[in-house]
């Protein structure tokens, strides 16, 4: 087994030293002034190596020295602040040269703070540390703070927004908004996916938050920067699941739910293969809106892009509404807000939402491969391949990608890539059915090809 290499040693100003990771620890004089430790990483944020990791510490120790000192109610604190204002009088304007640059932005926040004191801007210990003017973390809380921007996105992309705010203030968040590039960006996201080991996605989608705050900046009067650093960067997108169900597993793992206390699971695993609506859209229909020849509505998630959906409504739908339209007659609270609720938890005594009924789903799909009622293979399958697996089977149909994108509600470039890239491509008897089409042609055309 390989050990890990020691520390080095002989550290000083705070320099800490964990598998390879340095950090600036503040001491305890000053972290009662307010000041947090620093991650110690380069300008395309790796790890510094030893020296690069000095210098900072002695800087961000000098640096706060000066701070603490100049903080001071007596004579010597105001000697302090003359010293420092003579010092933030002479300091030159951000270098240009990237690692000069980078050693700058690592005290950038003391210096702010070296500037508060001296303004009497905040009074005593404060938290300015993570509140540069224009810094990442202010553009972050800021963009939080602005009412407009929280109503341009759902409640569920907000969430995920502040997930990843983290990330990205983890890494920029005490430069200025408007010092991050576009390869500093890129590294980051390579960064989150080698090495703090996230999926494509999840990096995607943290990239595509940073998106959005620097956008909210670009819009700001005046702008904090002219240019956002995440826009053209091209990243290559996550891999698609290349997962769809069969029409064997849908038979065998609606019968079973049937069977089993799991109607509810049924209802939505029916509307959503042969309508392809997201289970939250499912969720929020009611009876009588499902009960047509047709399914008129807006999905919730792109609501705001106005794509409607407009998918007929087969007998297997049919059947799903009026066993629910039956059970909910036998109910004596039947009406929700002037409708009736098609999906309906019996746990809870309460409508489905797009959470609820997905648990349902992943505790039905349990039960059943343990009761080997259902293939092996259906303990990959997820409520969310429904909707694709609805694309599939109209294509498999023959229906024009015009209708299919009609039906479903999706932008047409999003149809098409998910039958080209994930679906039509996995589909043998597809491909044996063109291959038997160019077979028959090429005999028509006089050409041999079992010679």
């Amino acid at each position: 087994m390989s050990r890990k290499p020691a520390p080095p040693t002989g550290l000083r100003n705070g320099l800490k030293w964990r598998d390879g990771r340095p950090r600036w620890e503040p001491s305890p004089a000053n972290r009662a002034c307010g000041f947090a430790g620093v991650d110690l990483r380069d300008h395309a944020g790796a790890w510094m190596d030893r020296g690069a990791a000095t210098t900072a510490a002695d800087a961000r120790t000098l640096w706060a020295r000066f701070v603490r000192d100049a903080m001071r109610d007596d004579d010597q604190g105001g000697k302090a602040r003359t010293m420092l204002r003579s010092a933030l009088d002479r300091l030159p304007p951000l270098p240009t040269e990237t690692v000069a640059r980078r050693q700058r932005e690592l005290v950038a926040d003391l210096i702010e703070r070296a500037r508060a004191v001296l303004e009497d801007r905040e009074p005593g210990v404060t938290d300015a540390l993570t509140r540069t003017p224009r810094s990442v973390n202010a553009m972050v809380e800021a963009y939080f703070a602005d009412p407009t921007a929280a109503r341009r996105v759902s409640p569920g992309t907000l969430k995920v927004y502040r997930t990843m705010a983290k990330k990205l203030q983890a890494r920029f968040g005490h430069v200025r908004a408007d010092s991050v590039t576009p390869n500093q960006i890129r590294i980051w996201h390579a960064g989150l996916i080698e090495q703090e080991g996230l999926a494509r996605a999840s990096a995607n989608l943290a990239v595509g938050a940073a998106g959005a705050f620097f956008q909210w900046a670009m819009l700001q009067d005046p702008p904090w920067i002219n240019t956002s650093p995440v826009s053209r960067l091209r990243l290559a997108p996550a891999q698609g699941r290349r997962v769809f169900w069969t029409l064997e597993e849908e038979a065998a793992f609606i019968a079973w739910c049937d069977a089993n206390g799991y109607a509810d699971v049924a209802d939505a695993v029916t509307v959503c293969l042969w309508t392809g609506a997201r289970q939250i859209d499912v969720a929020a229909a009611s009876i009588d809106a499902l009960s047509g020849a047709a399914w008129r509505y807006v999905p919730i998630k792109t609501h705001k892009k106005g794509l409607e959906a407009l998918p007929g409504l087969l007998p297997p739908v049919a059947r799903r509404v009026e066993r629910r339209r039956s059970e909910a007659e036998k109910q004596p609270i039947r009406h929700i807000a002037g409708d009736t609720p098609f999906l309906w938890n019996p746990k809870t005594a309460r409508r489905h939402s797009s959470a609820s009924i997905g648990e349902r789903f992943r505790e039905a799909r349990a039960a059943a491969l343990a009761a080997d009622a259902v293939p092996a293979t259906f303990s990959q399958k997820r409520l969310q391949d429904t909707r694709d697996t609805c694309i599939t089977r109209l294509f498999d149909a023959d229906v024009s990608l015009t209708r299919i994108t009609a039906w479903t509600g999706h932008a047409a470039s999003a149809a098409e890539t998910i039958l080209r890239e994930h679906y039509v491509s996995l589909r043998e008897a597809g491909a044996a059915e063109d291959a038997a089409k160019l077979n028959a042609w090429a005999e028509r055309e006089g050409v041999v090809l079992s010679a």
